[in-house]
């Protein structure tokens, strides 16, 4: 596929002293949202590099499963929700439908989200 493609890694870092989570290197209070535009599709690229089952949850659109550690699903369904395992790695293909807006994604464990990993999207007319 000739989609940009864009790099999620789910991680966890000292800040301060304290274990926090977050996307990017970032935590929800340090990162910034980055642009997609209104009927783009993107493949965005999920890693773990914590030892722990993080569910990546993507509000107000869906993803199809194009591959997962190179495999290939035998089903391609839309989904909102995907477990990415300790240092899995997930490309989702994503579109980007006629919803402008401010959008989240997020590990669906409160507990983690809480922790900082959480980030924002930002779609564009």
């Amino acid at each position: 596929t000739n989609a940009p493609t864009r790099t999620i890694e789910l991680m966890e870092k000292s800040l301060n002293g304290v274990g926090v989570l977050g996307i990017n290197g970032k935590t929800t209070s340090e990162s910034e949202p980055f642009d997609v535009k209104v009927n783009d599709t993107e493949v965005w690229v999920l890693t773990n590099s914590t030892p722990y089952d993080h569910p990546f949850h993507l509000h107000g659109f869906f993803f199809q499963v194009l591959d997962s550690d190179g495999i290939t699903p035998a089903v391609r369904e839309w989904k909102d929700t995907i477990i990415v395992g300790p240092k899995q790695r997930i490309r989702v293909a994503i579109h980007f439908d006629n919803r402008p807006g401010m959008w989240m994604f997020h590990c669906h464990i409160l507990d983690h989200a809480d922790l900082g990993m959480m980030a924002m999207f930002h779609v564009l007319p």
